[in-house]
């Protein structure tokens, strides 16, 4: 018996990176690795596709179990074909890792959610980033019954950090066009802004810092200062709130406090390990900033270097995988 998962290519952005790090830590465990390339999937005729597919899981056997990091960003068409081809195999046992749910990600409608259910369908595990996500998706027509929840973004790096100095300065990554408050940021505490897009920032308090590779990224957060984690408008709340913010791993791993949005998914871990924390506003976020002591800060520093060895070393992940073996192969649980 192997165990296998998959992991896309062909996509620089945080869910390529997401997967790749997964993937990653999945194979020190002795996984095999299922490569999905990211590409114009009609550009395949339906023999082409099969014949594409075919080739990916061509060290499948009998008895395997594969988890699917979903979504492969290949579409339904794809995503239906290659979990139908993997159910051909006798006794393979199905795990789907859900990092994005597209249909809830765009609000592209109840039929696209629907047809992505039913793929959810075919699995024997699902993994999700909380139980209100896998509420909504019970709404819908999700029938699986083994279930488990992602508790927390591991982010693993190959190089040593400088532990942050006290500084008010608070950071954000993402792009502004998705998050409109960027633009009309007039706090007393600087953002930070890593973003490929430009705009004028004459009128607001705002630094935009560019696009940079992960290493640049955080040896800048690590130079001091807090990660904002803030979904981008009232619209998009809801499905941000079913999410495991990516950004929370990427600033505990440069060591520095975390300022949240209240109704996130990892706030109670970020409240109990006194890593940061949550708030209702950017004015109370701002508020945090200017109040919080040089000697809270390097206490909360302390605290998050001592956390970050879970992160780093991919023990949410190695345990997520390992339980959901478990929950495979054990009718017990």
């Amino acid at each position: 018996m192997k165990v296998h998962i998959t992991k896309i290519y062909n996509d620089a952005s945080t869910a390529g990176m997401s997967q790749a790090k997964t993937a990653k830590i999945a194979k020190e465990m002795g996984f095999y690795e299922m490569g999905i390339y990211r590409y114009p999937v009609d550009s395949d005729n339906d023999k082409e596709l099969g014949t594409r597919i075919d080739g990916i899981i061509s060290a499948l056997e009998p008895n395997d179990i594969v988890f699917i990091q979903s979504p492969s960003w290949n579409g339904l068409r794809y995503d239906y074909r290659f979990i139908s081809k993997l159910r051909g195999y006798k006794n393979v046992k199905i795990a789907i890792f859900i990092h994005d749910v597209i249909p809830l990600m765009f609000n592209s409608g109840e039929e696209n959610l629907r047809r992505t259910i039913d793929i959810y369908n075919q699995a024997d595990l699902i993994i999700a980033p909380s139980q209100k996500m896998l509420d909504l998706l019970t709404e819908y027509g999700l029938t699986v019954k083994k279930q488990m929840i992602q508790h927390m973004w591991d982010y693993p790096i190959d190089y040593k950090l400088k532990q942050p100095s006290f500084s008010k300065n608070l950071f954000f990554t993402g792009a502004p066009s998705r998050f409109p408050f960027v633009h009309s940021w007039n706090y007393d505490t600087k953002l930070n802004v890593y973003t490929y897009e430009s705009f004028s920032t004459d009128t607001i308090n705002v630094e935009l810092r560019g696009r940079k590779n992960e290493l640049g990224l955080l040896s800048d957060l690590s130079e001091g200062g807090y990660g904002l984690v803030w979904s981008s408008d009232e619209s998009t709340k809801q499905y941000y709130e079913m999410l495991q913010p990516y950004k929370v791993a990427t600033f505990l791993s440069a060591g520095i406090p975390i300022i949240m949005q209240r109704g996130l998914t990892v706030e109670d871990t970020i409240l109990k390990n006194g890593l940061g924390f949550v708030v209702d506003n950017l004015s109370e976020a701002d508020a945090i900033v200017q109040s919080t002591t040089e000697e809270e800060y390097n206490e909360m520093v302390k605290r998050i270097s001592d956390f970050n060895f879970l992160i780093n070393e991919g023990w949410f992940t190695k345990k997520m995988l390992s339980d959901a073996i478990m929950m495979l192969l054990n009718n017990n649980i």
